[in-house]
């Protein structure tokens, strides 16, 4: 028996290997320029903006995310299995910049950015990661954060095992249950609180993504004579375009609720709430959005769209699934919560040992409902414990559906994602040192964001065109080298230019006029010439 059980663990495990490997197997020398020039970079302008210590923890938080990612992404069980296993240290790891982060809001020089600033870090780990990875473009994020999901699930599944005997904890769930439907209901429905246009935002969101994957998933045109397909196709398309419109206002409506009352000296609740927007705006600017957000008739319409649109994709998910190997579908659904549920019995008691008196329901006073409360204090330490690993797995998993957000939003491009990633990151960190003053090096960082996105778009495309085994590597170090060539003429004529603009001089010499205008020209033309590759 115990010999059986060492031989899959072994086997299990050397999977793992072969997947991770697999992975990075030969990267390009682009590649390997990509990974080390952000690393370098986020460590370096992280470490002056948050410390060298959050700095690195940060990166190697989302290098573990990566690494996580791509053992749950996998096909394989035994593989996902290990995944699972992998992503509880991993959740806990990368959960931890966000609580360090907070902190540092209130203690830090950068402020408010300096959670952003973290943030930015762990995607920069995780885009050093994943950069090279083939999957990545094919919803390889996607996998990983639903494998995380399913992970978070395991997890629950054993603390329901564990509670289940307990009659004080069934009694006191039922009552949390119906206060937490009550609760959803006032806050997405009936829009009754301080975040109603932000609810308004999650809710058409969840239901536009929904609607446009169920349209995307299921065949609708098997269902009507092959004469009204046009039309139905018409249809369909208008439909897409709709919900890929309802996705951008979502965002963009969670934004302004946040943004606008920095800007404008009228609203002033921070996220701005429907009556302020009513009653401080003009009012053929203000009453109707307010009226639009808090009708509970279009509310029950989008909560109709998304459970149709969240049935229609698992009824169809289900009909292929059953067509085809059933055993091994459902073998991959739960190999990840196997494995999470096997390390969480080990991190759940070491968590509930290193803090015994942990009390998460003090915490809970005042803003969750007093049956939550109660059923919370009824807990024992291992499933308090056991909790705090599934919220690590929920952000674990959000972190990695926050790319494919990003991607269903086209802000990320459909090739060179991971190169996309990291230089997002990386101008993320521009922003934050020029929000701290720190203009000149904000100004190199910037420059170095697009150096990322070039090298790493070259590098997909010679993966793509060439293959991994093509002898490029000179190919490849000329354009490295005419990137970086290029970043720094554009870095440092700038740097020169912000100084000396900086010191009120005038441009009165014909001479410095012309070597300014020659040197935003040269720009100009090493940006195109590198763009061109």
């Amino acid at each position: 028996m115990r010999q059986g059980i060492s031989d899959v663990g072994s086997s299990a495990f050397s999977s793992a290997f072969v997947e991770v490997r697999r992975a990075l197997s030969r990267p390009t020398a682009s590649d390997v320029a990509t990974i080390g020039c952000t690393l370098l970079v986020a460590v370096v302008v992280g470490s002056a903006l948050v410390g060298v210590g959050l700095a690195l923890f940060a990166t190697v938080a989302g290098l573990a995310a990566a690494l996580a990612t791509v053992l749950l992404a996998s096909d394989r069980p035994l593989v996902r299995a290990v995944g699972g296993a992998v992503a509880i240290p991993t959740a806990l790891v990368v959960v931890l910049p966000a609580v360090l982060a907070a902190a540092l809001v209130a203690s830090s020089s950068a402020g408010r950015f300096a959670g952003v600033t973290v943030w930015a870090l762990v995607v920069a780990g995780l885009s050093s990661g994943l950069v090279s990875w083939k999957r990545l473009g094919d919803g390889g994020a996607a996998r990983g954060a639903t494998g995380s999901m399913l992970a978070a699930m395991g997890v629950i599944a054993l603390v329901v095992v564990r509670i289940l005997p307990e009659s004080t904890v069934r009694e006191r769930a039922g009552a949390a249950a119906s206060d937490l439907v009550g609760t959803l209901w006032s806050v997405f429905v009936v829009a009754d609180g301080s975040w109603a246009i932000v609810s308004f935002a999650v809710l058409l969101f969840a239901t536009a993504f929904a609607v446009s994957r169920a349209i995307a998933a299921v065949p609708f045109e098997r269902l009507v004579p092959p004469d009204r397909e046009p039309r139905l196709s018409a249809v369909t398309d208008a439909i897409q375009r709709a919900c890929s419109y309802g996705l951008r206002f979502a965002v963009l409506l969670a934004l302004l609720a946040f943004v606008a009352p920095a800007v404008s000296d009228r609203l002033e609740e921070i996220p701005t709430t429907p009556l302020e927007v009513a009653t401080q705006l003009p009012w053929s600017i203000g009453y109707v959005p307010a009226l639009i957000v808090t009708a509970p008739g279009l509310r029950l319409l989008f909560v109709s769209g998304l459970v149709a649109g969240v049935a229609l994709v698992v009824l169809e998910w289900t009909r292929r699934t059953l067509r085809h190997n059933a055993a091994l579908a459902f073998t991959r659904i739960v190999a990840p919560g196997v494995g999470a549920a096997l390390i969480a019995v080990v991190a759940a008691v070491a968590l509930s040992a290193l803090a015994p008196g942990l009390d998460p329901a003090a915490a809970l006073e005042g803003s969750a409902p007093p049956s939550v409360v109660e059923l919370v204090e009824s807990l024992p330490p291992f499933a308090l414990a056991a909790s705090i690993l599934v919220v690590a797995l929920s952000v674990l998993s959000l972190v990695l559906y926050s790319v494919t957000l990003l991607r269903s939003l086209r802000i990320l491009p459909g090739r060179a994602i991971g190169g996309a990633l990291a230089a997002g990151s990386i101008f993320l960190l521009a922003v934050g040192l020029a929000v701290v003053g720190r203009a000149e090096l904000a100004i190199v960082t910037g420059a170095g964001a697009f150096v990322l996105w070039d090298v790493g778009e070259y590098a997909d495309g010679v993966r793509a065109e060439l293959g991994r085994d093509a002898e490029t590597l000179r190919a490849e170090l000329v354009h490295v080298g005419g990137t970086l060539l290029t970043g720094a003429v554009v870095a440092g004529a700038t740097v020169v230019l912000y100084r000396w603009i900086g010191t009120d001089t005038p441009v009165s010499d014909p001479i410095s006029a012309a070597i300014a205008l020659v040197t935003g020209l040269l720009a100009v033309v090493f940006v195109a010439w590198s763009l061109r590759g």
